[in-house]
């Protein structure tokens, strides 16, 4: 289970990533997203390794605090903004806490689960409602 949720915390995280390039029609390097996929993976490790010698709420704060910092931090450089890198970073922050809720053995992960996800997918939606997809590709079709 903390396979799949490792997964789609990372996609989360770089599809917000890909919808700040679309959106705001910035150019993001591919080794810019590698630098940010390898933090995200750090984050897990920061975990797995403070949780042998700590409690685990404090490794995860830990280990959150700091991922989230310096991908704040980067991508707010990344995005030339610093307000598109707090509006990154707390998107960040939350999808943190909601990955917490459900890492802890509760009757409710599932469902906490899945209505995140439909948030998710809703907002995505929301947000690019006006995208046109043909455009987006280069070549438009029809």
């Amino acid at each position: 289970m903390a396979l799949a949720f490792f997964f789609l915390f990372i996609a989360i995280t770089f599809v917000v990533f890909q919808l700040f390039e679309l959106l705001r029609k910035l150019a993001i390097h591919p080794v810019q997203y590698g630098l940010v996929g390898v933090a995200l993976a750090l984050f897990f490790l920061l975990l797995l390794a403070l949780a042998e010698h700590v409690p685990f709420e404090l490794a995860y704060g830990v280990a959150s605090v700091g991922c989230v910092g310096l991908l704040g931090f980067y991508v707010s450089y990344v995005l030339r903004s610093a307000r598109r890198g707090l509006g990154f970073t707390g998107m960040l922050a939350v999808l943190y806490g909601a990955l917490y809720v459900l890492l802890r053995p509760e009757d409710m992960a599932l469902l906490l689960g899945a209505l995140l996800l439909f948030a998710i997918l809703g907002a995505i939606m929301f947000v690019t409602r006006r995208v046109d997809w043909y455009r987006v590709g280069g070549d438009a079709q029809g």
